[in-house]
């Protein structure tokens, strides 16, 4: 979930938070007096998400980029949806050819 909160609402959920702030350092304390990095509770989630889609470039000719979202309009699909699922179709059908081999 992408929620973006002004300033005055963070602010707002901090006051009304179980959890101090310690000085202007970047470290909480919750609850039971056990201090967290902030910046580092961030990072780490920021690499969780990252490892969970990570992405895929290659080069492709433009004639190639707008073959495949003409046939993915008239499909009534994004493109790089389009694109993904022939990719996928694709790994599937050699995967199964591979296991007869």
């Amino acid at each position: 979930m992408n929620e973006k909160f002004s300033k005055q609402e963070i602010e707002n959920l901090l006051k009304n938070s179980t959890e101090k702030i310690v000085s202007e350092s970047k470290d909480i304390v919750d609850e039971f007096g056990n201090t967290h990095n902030v910046d580092e509770i961030t990072n780490q989630a920021e690499k969780s998400i990252k490892k969970k889609y990570p992405k895929v470039n290659f080069r492709w000719s433009e004639f190639e980029i707008a073959r495949a979202k003409k046939i993915a309009k008239k499909l009534g699909l994004p493109y790089q949806t389009y694109l993904k699922s022939l990719l996928k179709q694709g790994m599937d059908n050699d995967e199964n050819r591979l296991k007869s081999m």
